[in-house]
């Protein structure tokens, strides 16, 4: 009998161990993983959803439906490669993409707008069709001007202050037209028109 106690104190004594053991290991990994009654770390459950405070990193593709930093802080989104951000519809297709890389940032989508500040007004839009601008002045800086392939549809054409205006087409002719006439006038100097042929 004195070997069994001898075992059943053991055993009890080696299960108490045990037992510690696990309780300080739970109150270790409770310690360094955060974990509080509102959530674990830096991550906050809300009623208004789920709360990161700092930086986080995502090894993993992240669904969600809206991100938002706080009022006083920006919201920075950084990665080795690219962000790429998807729209999906119901059936889970990419209905547009964004994608900002080290070389290029590229768009996907059937439109593309840029609007006012308080979005009333449609400054830039593209699609397959055509592309819109609608500033009141688009201003092209190159000293080589700008170049279209195809007919070009303004009210106005004007060279910058003290500059000449200079329109040629090197391969094909040159039509100007508009329902009411088209006036052409130099304020100072002259005007001039030219052809090869």
């Amino acid at each position: 009998t004195g070997w069994r106690k001898r075992c059943l104190y053991f055993f009890v004594l080696l299960l108490m161990v045990t037992m510690i053991v696990n309780l300080a290991l739970t109150i270790w990994i409770l310690k360094v993983m955060k974990f509080s009654v509102d959530g674990m770390g830096n991550l906050r459950i809300t009623n208004q959803g789920v709360r990161l405070e700092g930086k986080s990193e995502f090894l993993l593709p992240l669904y969600v439906k809206e991100i938002q930093s706080r009022k006083d802080s920006p919201l920075m989104l950084q990665s080795d490669r690219n962000v790429t951000v998807n729209a999906r519809n119901n059936l889970g297709q990419i209905t547009g993409q964004l994608t900002v890389g080290s070389h290029a940032v590229e768009a996907q989508g059937r439109r593309f707008e840029i609007k006012t500040e308080d979005g009333k007004k449609v400054l830039f839009s593209a699609d397959e069709n055509e592309i819109s601008i609608g500033v009141e002045k688009l201003r092209v800086t190159g000293p080589e001007g700008a170049v279209f392939e195809q007919s070009v549809e303004t009210p106005h054409v004007r060279a910058q202050p003290s500059q000449e205006l200079k329109l040629e087409s090197p391969t094909r002719a040159l039509t100007m037209e508009a329902p009411k006439g088209v006036h052409i006038a130099a304020d100072e100097g002259e005007i001039k028109a030219t052809c090869r042929r």
